[in-house]
């Protein structure tokens, strides 16, 4: 700890009080107030991009996020004993509580005013740019063949969730094949073009620890996952999340719908891609596939109870769908 404390010291400009850990980062007390220290998995281009991002939206207005602090060689990532680092200013309040309807209104309106305020940016041009624009449909072939995989592997294993996959496979393999022919019979490219000429980027880990709620101020922070794409691959992520708590209740949809749509508009295609996204059993992809792909004997009864999660939730989907598609048209 020594060590690290003296080398931030030497990288950057503040004086530092305190360090300790907490959960997946340290917290460091400074002379200009808490600061959060992270190691990161990438690139330090990649960081640039985030940085651009994250400096795009604040001088737009969207001041509420965890800018990073740059060191003295004005570089928002540092390599300390081999391992790249960030330090960004500290959110204090609570996660946000998809329970609460107070909550999921400011979650939506929120991720509206940064959907909206992220459009122009230029990221820098020695960061990495990441885009998924154009990919929905090679992501939803992706995982259908995944999911065949699996398929052949429950054939031969034949343990308890074999049995349960077996069961309901071709049910979930079949929605999917028909989300991915309902994207190639979309205007999902046009509505590619449109956002890349808006220049629009997502946050792409929109969930409630990442929602910060304090007061009358609705902050968003760990934008390590944010890229190009389409506003409504991060509104799908937030409707899924909230879906899940309440059986799928087209009602509490419109609610977030309703609040994001009052800041941000949606197009009619939009809102057919949304439903695509929807409608892709993605839950189930990826509870079957973290299985196969894991040491799966003794975690076996945890993904037995996770697969069982998505099961109970066929009815309320199918409902939920039907509805949502009254909706779109």
């Amino acid at each position: 700890m020594q060590d690290l404390d003296k080398e931030l010291s030497r990288i950057y400009d503040f004086d530092i009080d305190k360090i300790y850990p907490l959960k997946n980062y340290y917290v460091i007390e400074t002379s200009e107030g808490k600061r959060i220290l992270k190691s990161v998995n990438c690139s330090p281009e990649r960081i640039m991009f985030v940085h651009g991002a994250k400096e795009h939206l604040y001088s737009n207005g969207f001041k509420n996020i965890d800018r990073y602090v740059c060191n003295k060689s004005k570089s928002p990532a540092s390599f300390i004993n081999g391992i790249l680092y960030t330090v960004s200013e500290s959110v204090e309040g609570r996660e946000c509580d998809f329970n609460n309807r107070d909550d999921v209104i400011r979650a939506s309106k929120t991720l509206a005013m940064l959907h909206k305020t992220s459009k122009g940016y230029i990221p820098p041009q020695n960061s990495i740019i990441r885009s998924d624009l154009g990919k929905l449909p090679e992501y939803f072939s992706k995982r259908l063949e995944e999911i065949k995989r699996t398929k052949k592997m429950a054939q031969r294993e034949r343990n308890e969730f074999d049995y349960l996959v077996l069961e309901y496979i071709d049910y979930f393999y079949e929605l999917g094949e028909n989300a991915l022919e309902k994207i190639h019979n979309s205007k999902y490219y046009d509505v590619v073009k449109k956002s890349q000429e808006e220049r629009l980027f997502c946050h792409h880990d929109y969930t409630h620890c990442n929602i910060i709620c304090k007061d009358l101020e609705t902050s968003v922070i760990n934008f390590e996952h944010c890229t190009f794409d389409l506003k409504v691959y991060d509104v799908a992520n937030l409707l899924r999340r909230k879906m899940r708590k309440c059986n799928w209740d087209i009602n509490e949809a419109m609610v977030i719908i309703d609040a994001y749509t009052s800041i941000e508009p949606i197009s009619k295609e939009e809102f057919e891609i949304l439903e695509i996204m929807l409608q892709f059993p993605q839950k189930f992809w990826r509870v079957v596939n973290r299985y196969y792909n894991s040491r799966r004997i003794k975690r076996e009864k945890n993904f037995i109870a996770r697969f069982n999660e998505v099961i109970e939730e066929i009815e309320y989907h199918k409902r939920f769908l039907n509805e949502f598609n009254k909706i779109v048209q």
